[in-house]
């Protein structure tokens, strides 16, 4: 009796044990999702000449269901049905007959979404040879592509000059040019964004030492004919300063990208310091790291100053399924605490222009919030936010715009641009005749003030 007594116990705690719930391991459920929405992944060894028509539809969906759930932008299109955008596309892509059209067709679905910070790039084997340029940063005025600045003084780029109108590229006009090679393709946030982009980047853009042959009308109105050979050596400096006279400083950053550029800063400090104003021109700062202008702006001021005003939203898939609003909107506003003991306290004034973009905006907009001083220029591009990447089959990457900014009083620049104080249009005979007319009316500005 006893032993079977201790048979039955025996048993009976073995299936307890057996039937005990597991308790929730709430480390393991964060990791396991969190590997189901991996971080993109670089490489250019990838070479595929053409997708299978599985993987050009698993490409077409990723580009519409990371924008269906990430993208922060949709209201600013609100007449886009992003759902019948992905069924009219179906079709179109799966017509494509090589990796080179499918991803202009991916670029093109991409577009519909009018925002800078949301693009499609094609594998990057391709992307990387196909990106080659040529010295020479154009304007469109009044109705010309101008050559505003050449980055090279060797030869035959060296015999281009500021001034001369470039009227078409490989025989082909201009504007007929770009309606067929760059505008189907492109991705912007505004008007002038697009027009920007167009001109400073894009135009003589092609394949790695490519030749390519330009014809220019020159400031005698005389047609030439240049070949040149496209390269990838030709970079704005960083970051320069030089003093102007009457003791004006003039700083150009062109980029917010690295650390380095704020070492910069900080070394030219002694000179700039000395100087009875400051110009700062970001005219052609394509953006970076928001922070290193703000360690920039720190220095511009003893006050803490305003940045942007976060605009954060997650997907609640559970409020969906009890009726509620599925999207949580989380705003953070955040200040910038100077803590260098660097300080200029003189006057002020920012230059700005369409090519002003992301990160420099970022910069633009705290510089406006601190009310340090004027902006001279025009309309910046109108787009900033973070861009979230996620890959794409035969090697190509997408990024969708996940953050909206706003001004810190919640005034909205994102689709719309930063205005200056002083509006200032570049002319062409400004240009022919060796003028930078929006960095004269700051000096102006600047001599009117001190009288």
């Amino acid at each position: 009796m006893k032993k079977s007594f201790v048979l039955f116990t025996i048993i009976f705690f073995q299936s307890i044990q057996l039937i005990a719930q597991p308790i929730f391991d709430s480390a393991n459920y964060y990791h396991f999702y969190n590997k189901l929405f991996p971080s993109a992944k670089f490489d250019s060894t990838i070479v595929i000449n053409a997708l299978t028509n599985e993987e050009k539809i698993e490409a077409l969906s990723k580009v519409w269901y990371e924008a269906k759930f990430n993208f922060a932008n949709f209201d600013k299109v609100p007449y886009l049905n992003w759902d019948s955008v992905y069924k009219a596309f179906i079709p179109i892509i799966l017509a494509t007959k090589n990796i080179h059209e499918t991803y202009r067709v991916l670029q093109q679905m991409n577009q519909l979404l009018r925002d800078g910070h949301s693009r499609i790039i094609e594998p990057l084997y391709y992307f990387l040879r196909e990106n080659d340029n040529l010295p020479f940063i154009c304007k469109y005025i009044d109705g010309k592509v101008v050559v505003v600045k050449n980055l090279s003084n060797e030869l035959p780029y060296s015999n281009v000059k500021e001034g001369w109108v470039v009227t078409a590229i490989n025989h082909i006009p201009v504007q007929e040019y770009i309606r067929k090679n760059i505008s189907p393709y492109l991705h912007f946030s505004t008007t002038q964004d697009s027009i920007s982009r167009i001109y400073t980047y894009e135009l003589f853009k092609g394949y790695r030492g490519s030749k390519v042959q330009v014809t220019f009308l020159n400031n005698q109105q005389r047609p030439i004919v240049q070949q040149f050979q496209r390269s990838d050596n030709f970079k704005l400096p960083i970051i320069s300063f030089l003093t102007l006279p009457n003791n004006i400083g003039y700083l150009q950053i062109n980029s917010f990208e690295t650390d380095e550029i704020t070492k910069a800063f900080d070394s030219l400090f002694s000179a700039i310091t000395s100087t009875k104003a400051l110009i700062i021109d970001v005219r052609l700062n394509g953006g970076g790291n928001s922070n290193v202008g703000y360690e920039i702006l720190g220095c511009l001021t003893k006050q803490p100053f305003m940045t942007s005003l976060n605009v954060l939203h997650t997907y609640q898939p559970a409020q969906r399924a009890w009726g509620n609003g599925a999207i949580h909107v989380q705003l953070e506003l955040n200040d910038w605490k100077p803590y260098k003991k660097l300080l200029y306290e003189k006057p002020v004034i920012l230059l700005t222009s369409a090519a002003t973009y992301s990160a420099a905006e970022d910069f633009t907009i705290a510089f406006k919030q601190m009310n340090r001083g004027k902006i001279f220029g025009e309309p910046t591009g109108g787009s900033t936010g973070q861009p979230l990447g996620y890959n794409l089959p035969g090697g190509g990457l997408g990024f969708i715009c996940t953050k909206r900014d706003v001004m810190a009083n919640g005034t909205e620049f994102v689709g719309v641009g930063i205005m200056p104080d002083f509006i200032i249009n570049p002319t062409l005979a400004g240009i022919q005749n060796g003028k930078d007319e929006v960095l004269e009316a700051a000096l102006q500005y600047i001599q009117f003030q001190k009288n």
